[in-house]
């Protein structure tokens, strides 16, 4: 049984460690000073430490089956929340709650020195955002003797003290592609002596906008969206260039390929196609799913769970071995619910024992 007495006396500390944390915000894979942060901790208790570039696995008891995840990037955003530990780094700002993650299984590490707890790692790592840094960490050994993983997100759409774990599905795959195409301009009044670059780009933005629902089941989930066009400066000159880059969001390789081939198609003598797949789709275990679903809810209010488009490199812990991953209730900020990604995100702290009580329960029940 989780201690909760011990999980109040710990939420100080979250509190502390998160906000240090949000005032100290790194990008990518340069987490450098995070990651220093972390691993003062895990010394002082005394655990294992490896480092691996600027992430670190952190070992409490002799071989650990079970793996807990954070990840400690934030993103190039201008923070405008106001808050008194707001970002103090010029145009980075934790608007994904990654500080939370963090602090989160910080507490993770102190409870388990002061409860005893059977052995645990925990895995801090960079670079989720860009979609990096589950696979350095993995290279890195974090899933050697490793039988079951979890992780958990912060979700601003649930309450505070509320759950949702997907059995199965959870989230998309990711993919992205940068077309290039190339005129060879002209004036605006002399179409007819140029090959327009905006003509043929909105041809292709226009057809590709159809492909998911003209390509794939309709049983199926699909997204395909333009993130940008770039192209021209003068009202009257047809640019020599556009640029169009977009993204894609498919839960099978079918599909997946299935939408590579309608965009790749337009490749020729003008256009220049360049696609990538850059994450697999986040599919928990049902089974591991199951059981911190039925200890979770114990704890904290669960609630039904539906699979999301968005992305998340925790799927590659999915890929190698069986691994469930949540949602955390992070609530409404002065009764407005923030997306993330927003230069006003910000979490309720309360969250932060919720987010301790929900890696205490992937313990309790992965090693049941």
């Amino acid at each position: 049984m989780i201690e909760l007495a011990e999980v109040d006396k710990i939420y100080p500390l979250m509190v502390e460690y998160r906000r240090h944390i949000h005032e100290n915000p790194e990008l990518g894979m340069d987490t450098v000073e995070t990651k220093n942060y972390v691993k003062k901790l895990a010394s002082d208790l005394g655990f294992s430490i490896k480092e691996v570039g600027n992430g670190l696995i952190v070992d409490y008891g002799t071989s650990p089956k079970i793996a807990l995840r954070a990840d400690m990037d934030s993103l190039p955003i201008v923070e405008e929340t106001g808050l008194k530990f707001s970002s103090k780094v010029s145009g980075r700002m934790h608007a994904c709650g990654h500080d939370l993650h963090t602090a989160v299984l910080m507490g993770a590490m102190v409870y388990s020195k002061r409860t005893n707890l059977k052995p645990v790692r925990f895995i801090f790592q960079p670079g989720e955002e860009i979609g990096q840094g589950a696979s350095m960490m993995i290279d890195g050994g974090a899933l050697e003797g490793i039988a079951n993983t979890f992780g958990l997100h912060v979700w601003p759409s649930l309450n505070v003290g509320e759950y949702a774990i997907c059995r199965g599905k959870a989230m998309a795959a990711v993919d992205s592609f940068e077309i290039k195409v190339k005129g060879s301009g002209g004036h605006g009044a002399y179409p007819h002596l140029a090959y327009d670059s905006v003509l043929e780009s909105a041809r292709i933005i226009q057809y590709l906008l159809t492909v998911p629902a003209r390509k794939i089941d309709p049983l199926n989930s699909a997204v395909l969206s333009i993130g940008y066009v770039n192209g021209g400066k003068a009202k009257n000159i047809i640019p020599a260039e556009v640029n169009i880059g977009g993204t894609v969001r498919t839960y099978t390789r079918e599909d997946s390929e299935t939408i590579e081939r309608e965009v790749t198609k337009f490749r020729g003598e003008h256009v220049e196609v360049n696609y990538m797949r850059e994450l697999p789709p986040l599919i928990n275990d049902e089974r591991s799913a199951g059981k911190i679903d039925s200890v979770a809810s114990k704890y904290l209010k669960p609630v039904s769970a539906r699979p999301t488009m968005g992305g998340e490199d925790f799927a590659f812990y999915c890929s190698r071995v069986p691994s469930a991953f949540a949602f955390l209730g992070t609530g409404k900020i002065k009764g407005i619910e923030v997306s993330k990604h927003s230069s006003i995100f910000d979490v309720n702290e309360d969250a932060l024992k919720y987010g301790l009580l929900l890696h205490l329960s992937a313990i309790e029940a992965l090693y049941s």
